[in-house]
């Protein structure tokens, strides 16, 4: 009798622990559903939080600063995302490129830009060459990047002491610039000193590593 008795606290015991519980829900559909508001007074810890697989209409967690709570961020419905891509085309510039700036109006204080890519042509033609104005046989390196001024985001895409050549003439040229927008709300660390490294005229050296890494 005593086999038995023992035999049923343990059916009963693995019942319960594949039980699931629901929390002001009596018709609870996971291991714990809640339909309330959720508070924890210390840390919270996800040993198997899964796989990202949403797509572009995923919702995110952020912390809002003005509530000190936790919200919904949806991406589909925002004016923007953590990551943007945009594509600038920017036409009929210059034979000497886009040297002195062109202004985005993209906010340097919420977002920060990167080129991810370029290419130039003419009108669709991509028989467009560079040739040096001072040495037809010395072409300088090209420059193709985002910079703050005033505030704002502008992008430069030239060619030292160059310019762009089609047919033998001079020609303007058509900028595609991708950009990698990134909202400044979702990077974590930011250095706003540069990290200034001495090579001491070697051609290799190892960097230190940027504290927090």
């Amino acid at each position: 009798m005593h086999k038995y008795f023992v035999f049923s606290i343990l059916v009963m015991q693995s019942m319960f622990l594949h039980a699931q519980v629901g929390i002001n829900n009596p018709d609870p559909s996971a291991t714990l559903d809640v339909i309330g508001d959720v508070k924890v007074q210390e840390k919270l810890y996800l040993e198997n939080p899964g796989s990202y697989t949403s797509g572009p209409n995923s919702k995110l967690l952020m912390f809002n600063d003005a509530t000190g709570s936790v919200i919904k961020f949806d991406v589909s419905n925002s004016d923007f995302g953590p990551l943007n891509y945009v594509q600038f085309v920017i036409k009929n510039v210059s034979s000497r490129g886009l040297d002195r700036g062109f202004d985005t109006k993209i906010s340097a204080a919420k977002y920060t830009v990167a080129v991810h890519g370029s290419f130039f042509d003419h009108g669709g033609n991509t028989n467009v060459y560079i040739r040096s104005r001072s040495n037809t046989n010395y072409v300088e390196g090209q420059q193709f990047f985002a910079y703050v001024s005033e505030g704002t985001w502008w992008l430069k895409a030239f060619v030292n002491d160059s310019e762009f050549i089609l047919n033998g003439n001079t020609t303007s040229v058509d900028f595609y610039m991708d950009l990698i927008i990134y909202r400044n709300n979702f990077i974590t660390k930011i250095w706003s000193d540069p990290l200034n490294i001495n090579m001491n005229k070697l051609e290799t050296a190892t960097a230190p590593l940027p504290t927090g890494f």
